[in-house]
């Protein structure tokens, strides 16, 4: 069986839902019994649906725990950078401890800096 992308899914299933309600008097005519037909595509999409909320339910959470998580780095970098500096000063900064203490800070590619806009270039001057 191929893969099924399940929100598709979610939404052909409304979209069929309808044909059969616009057409019930044709597929009835055809031999179909529209009700336990349109019964199985609700349970179908109820299914599909409940597992769409709780898939939805846990992206909000992840979000919500990837932002906490990211501002807890950020509110505790400072701290973080000053525990260091105060480790490695104790070591002797220049020492291979102290410099292995100043080393973990320097892998976290952390400076903070606030970004400002490039100087725009000037522009030649025309010439005549």
């Amino acid at each position: 069986m191929s893969y099924i992308e399940p929100d598709q899914l979610h939404g052909v299933i409304d979209e069929t839902i309808v044909l059969v309600d616009n057409n019930a008097p044709v597929l009835t005519a055809g031999g179909l019994d529209v009700a336990v037909t349109k019964n199985k595509l609700l349970a179908i999409r109820d299914d599909v649906a409940g597992k769409k909320n709780v898939r939805d339910a846990k992206k909000t959470d992840l979000t919500v725990a990837q932002q906490a998580y990211a501002a807890s780095a950020t509110n505790n970098y400072a701290a973080f950078s000053n525990l260091v500096d105060v480790i490695a000063g104790a070591l002797g900064k220049t020492t291979p401890a102290g410099i292995q203490a100043l080393g973990y800070r320097k892998t976290l590619n952390a400076v903070p800096t606030r970004r400002t806009a490039a100087p725009a270039a000037a522009t030649p001057a025309k010439t005549a």
